[in-house]
């Protein structure tokens, strides 16, 4: 179990019953976290008021724990230079950005056969707007880096040249201060030979000196700082190769 999960989804966002600001505040206060972000989905300009809506309810709760109300705000899939789906984010305290659909084409692929668009156009569509997403200085981090790719792409992959994508990505992340996200949930979506690569994404990240931040991606609370996963991959990255939720908060201020 993590300290604190700076990932958390709510009921609002349509696919995560059970989970009330209530329910997540008194699950993070039983694990005695030190701090919780809680980011629900921005799919477009309407679902921005979302927030406001979780912002009142923590009004109405009482929690121990250190609360954070951010937004992982989508990546507009109808363009390729990585814009937000909304800019209704003033005022939102952590912004993280969730690539999950595959632009030109608007759809989320489960697998490869999802994915209308041939492995040369996805890779091409796919860098360019990863670079757009990461030169956004609004954004504190990047969601699950990767997942689009290994769903889209599959074992097919041309994973030499994906990883020179991430080293382009990872030196503009650099000059924008944008944090890289170890995501929980990724480790359920990906394949056995993609989870025993995956910590080369996050090397690529530090070597250009990104800080790494944990979330769960938790649409259930008894998910919430629980992770296996995240764990077994910080075990393949050198110590101390995670930042604390403050520290991305700060290094993002410092910019």
């Amino acid at each position: 179990m993590m300290r604190y999960d700076f990932h958390i989804h709510t009921e609002y966002c349509g696919h995560a019953p059970g989970m009330t600001v209530e329910a997540i505040c008194r699950r993070a206060d039983e694990l005695q976290l030190d701090c919780i972000a809680i980011t629900d989905h921005i799919y477009h300009d309407e679902s921005a008021g979302h927030i406001d809506k979780i912002r009142d309810d923590f009004s109405k709760v009482s929690c121990s724990v250190p609360v954070t109300i951010g937004a992982e705000v989508d990546v507009d899939s109808d363009f390729t230079d990585g814009r937000l789906a909304s800019e209704l984010i003033d005022g939102i305290d952590y912004i993280i950005a969730g690539f999950h659909y595959v632009p030109t084409v608007g759809n989320y692929p489960w697998k490869p056969e999802h994915c209308s668009l041939d492995a040369a156009t996805f890779m091409r569509v796919w860098e360019t707007t990863l670079i757009g997403v990461v030169s956004n200085p609004c954004v504190h981090t990047l969601a699950h880096p990767g997942r689009l790719l290994a769903a889209a792409i599959g074992p097919k992959v041309n994973w030499a040249a994906a990883m020179e994508v991430f080293k382009k990505a990872a030196r503009q992340s650099a000059k924008t201060r944008v944090a890289w996200e170890i995501n929980e949930l990724t480790g359920q979506r990906l394949s056995a030979e993609f989870k025993a690569r995956w910590h080369e994404i996050y090397e690529i990240a530090l070597d250009a000196g990104l800080k790494l931040i944990f979330g769960s991606d938790s649409h259930e609370p008894q998910l919430i700082a629980q992770a296996p996963f995240s764990e077994q991959l910080l075990s393949r990255l050198p110590a101390g190769s995670l930042s604390t939720p403050q520290e991305i908060l700060e290094w993002k201020k410092s910019l």
